[in-house]
């Protein structure tokens, strides 16, 4: 009896060690490290409504999809009118990314007037040093007020940043027109003679600062953005 309850025990180690059958499984990440700085434009020309609602809102929606599908990256975002001011610092807590871009408008920034070079400056300056993939995505509609963009550009440029360019508006020119979100009243944006301010589209400027840092120009207009063509063939492949 002794004898079969040890050649039992003996068994049931055996079984234990015996190799299992597993199921090998695995893992593979559809995202890499990447750091993306939105560099977004809050000046009043961004006000114009040749794109409907307006250029503003219709970028910032545009950039609410996208950055939906950045997970696993870090975004942050930069609001520039007559100067550039950091919104978000680079995060992964895209709640905090989506409050601070609701929040986002040309009273965000205190100094009137476009300063594009002055965004990307306070982009770059965002990025950490590390290994991660940097990417800057600049939404405006390309015009400057001076602020030496081509510059800022080939600063991107030698840190190894690329710039997707996407640019909202008409290029033939439209004017400015403020709602009062309370009354409902429109009226025009005009300059010291009393004519109204137009705006337009500089698709040049862009073309030229995504060129320079080996980017892409995107330009969005007044149609609306194809934006899973955009993240697929010109974001994912950069990152």
């Amino acid at each position: 009896q002794l004898f079969l309850i040890a050649l039992g025990s003996v068994s049931v180690v055996i079984a234990l060690m015996r190799p299992q059958k597993m199921e090998e499984i695995t893992i593979s990440r559809m995202n890499h490290e990447a750091d993306i700085m939105v560099v977004l434009d809050v000046s009043k020309s961004m006000l114009a409504e040749d794109v409907a609602p307006n250029r503003l809102k219709r970028a910032k929606a545009s950039i609410t999809e996208m950055v939906d599908q950045f997970v696993g990256y870090r975004v942050g975002l930069v609001g520039f009118a007559g100067r550039g001011s950091v919104l978000c610092p680079l995060t992964k807590d895209y709640g905090y990314f989506h409050l601070s871009l609701d929040a986002a408008s040309p009273m965000s920034i205190s100094r009137g007037g476009t300063n594009i070079g002055d965004g990307l400056r306070k982009a770059l300056d965002s990025f950490s040093d590390g290994q991660s993939a940097r990417l800057l995505i600049l939404i405006t509609d390309g015009e400057d007020h001076d602020s030496f963009p081509m510059e800022a550009a080939k600063q991107a440029q030698a840190l190894g940043v690329p710039i997707v360019a996407i640019g909202f508006g008409d290029e033939n020119g439209s004017e400015i027109v403020r709602t009062d979100p309370k009354t409902g009243e429109r009226t025009r944006v005009v300059d010291q003679r009393g004519k109204p301010v137009i705006t337009r589209l500089d698709g040049e400027l862009l073309r030229e600062i995504s060129l320079e840092t080996e980017g892409v120009f995107v330009p969005a207009g007044v149609a609306s953005l194809a934006l899973t063509s955009i993240i697929s063939e010109h974001i994912q492949p950069i990152v």
